[in-house]
């Protein structure tokens, strides 16, 4: 009968023929700790090349696994990948990173439980050295003071919270918070990017930039501040102010001392007196480039300016849609702009005021779209308005400067005794002047018309 069945498998096989057969195969350790080798699987040599102990640890080209699965060799996943205890799916390789290490900050459970505990514990850094610092979401009761090479990440800036103040270094990175009490940046350099920033009770300035700081500031909020959105003072402190949300803030949304910093692609909005105030000394300009900016609500009657200047400021003023301010663009003595290709509309009084001859050479106004300005309740209300100053407007359609539908000025130098300013080639249908005329030639009205300066 045992010849029998063994002939009988022997046929199968040799015919290529296959038999499936149901059933459960169970391999019983003999030992009794957990250590115990459940299944060796050796090959010819006898090596063993994979073991099952008892406590379920499999090791394929080692015989003392330390985890579930302990591989020595090469992985390879044909499709699908690796699934994670959080349920994501990684397909492709991780992009490697320089961190040199990765700590994880959270109020229990993690390797520390306040933030800096952790940044105490990066130790000596460099760029071939860098710590990356992950924060859980929670409030943590701190002021934070960074290190070099340091890169601080929030869960999110709607649940990670900082009560306290941070402070910045060069080449950091400060991500992803709500930073309660502000940021400073004295004499460094960090990058602040995704942040909620306000300065509450016995705060002051949203983010201070000091001693030649020169921070990248992008895609922040910076908001109700008791001081400025972002103060940046002493000469050299030229930030990068870009792309960030600076609204309703006491003092005003961005103050620039004696500095010269990039502020492009931000809305502006709803901040107390100012919107953008410059002011330099001699020898120490400010020399900013404000370009694509949105800069509006700036106290609408009670005396607002969207981009103020005085002293020795000489800004590029490029690209910007200024409305709904008292007035849009104030510029004082020796200042001298240059502020072109701007939408400037809705002001309560005018669009742009002058009252300067600049410190070396003449305010340039040109190529800018100024209409809907004024309200005729206001003080000395026009689209342009110059008091003894000598400006050179230029390529502007300056129209429709009354939103009542009645003759207000489009230009008004009515003010002007000593200086007056140059007037070529824009589009406008109402002036106001002296007894003076301006220079200028080549002006027209929106329906074709020649009108003089």
């Amino acid at each position: 009968m045992k010849k029998l069945f063994f002939f009988s498998m022997f046929t199968l096989f040799g015919l290529g023929i296959t038999n499936t057969i149901s059933g459960q195969t169970e391999v019983k350790g003999s030992g009794n700790t957990a250590a115990t080798q459940s299944l060796i699987v050796t090959n010819s040599n006898p090596d063993t090349a994979m073991v099952v102990r008892d406590d379920g640890k499999v090791g394929i080209g080692t015989v003392n696994p330390t985890t579930k699965l302990e591989v020595n060799g090469m992985v390879f996943s044909a499709t699908g990948g690796f699934t994670f205890p959080d349920g994501t799916i990684q397909t492709t390789a991780a992009v490697s990173t320089a961190y040199a290490q990765v700590f994880t900050v959270a109020l229990s459970g993690g390797d520390f439980t306040t933030i800096s505990g952790a940044i105490a514990a990066c130790g000596v850094t460099s760029p071939a050295n860098a710590f990356l610092i992950r924060v859980m979401p929670g409030v943590y009761t701190e002021s934070v003071t960074l290190k070099k090479y340091v890169h601080l990440q929030g869960a999110g800036k709607y649940t990670t919270i900082i009560a306290g103040t941070v402070t910045g270094a060069d080449s950091c990175v400060i991500r992803d918070f709500n930073i309660k009490q502000g940021i400073f940046c004295n004499g460094t350099s960090p990058t602040i990017i995704h942040n909620i920033i306000t300065s509450g009770a016995d705060g002051n300035n949203g983010i201070l930039i000091s001693s030649q700081g020169k921070p990248w500031i992008q895609e922040n909020e910076i908001v109700d501040c008791n001081g400025w959105g972002i103060l940046c003072q002493n000469f050299g402190s030229d930030a990068w102010i870009i792309a960030n949300k600076i609204l309703r803030n006491t003092q005003g949304g961005i103050k620039c001392e004696e500095t010269s910093p990039t502020i492009s692609n931000n809305q502006i909005d709803l901040n107390n007196k100012y919107g953008i105030y410059l002011i330099g000394f001699e020898g120490i300009p400010s020399e900013p480039t404000i370009d694509d900016n949105v800069i509006s609500h700036t106290d609408y009657t009670g005396g607002g300016k969207g981009i103020f200047m005085t002293g020795y400021a000489e800004p590029r003023i490029i690209a910007n849609d200024i409305f709904l301010n008292e007035c849009g663009i104030w510029i004082d003595p020796t200042t001298q702009p240059s502020v072109i290709g701007n939408n400037i509309n809705y002001n309560y009084e005018a669009g742009i005021r002058c009252f300067s001859n600049g410190s070396s050479k003449p305010v340039v106004i040109k190529s800018n779209h100024i209409h809907s300005n004024v309200d005729p309740t206001g003080f000395n209300p026009a689209g342009i308005w110059v008091q003894d100053a000598s400006p050179i407007i230029t390529h502007n359609n300056i129209h429709n400067n009354d939103r009542t539908g009645g003759a207000g000025a489009d230009i008004d130098y009515s003010s002007c005794t000593t200086s007056f300013p140059m007037i070529s080639m824009n589009v406008f249908n109402n002036i106001n002047k002296s007894g003076t005329t301006a220079t200028g030639n080549y002006n027209v009205t929106t329906a074709g018309g020649t009108i003089a300066p």
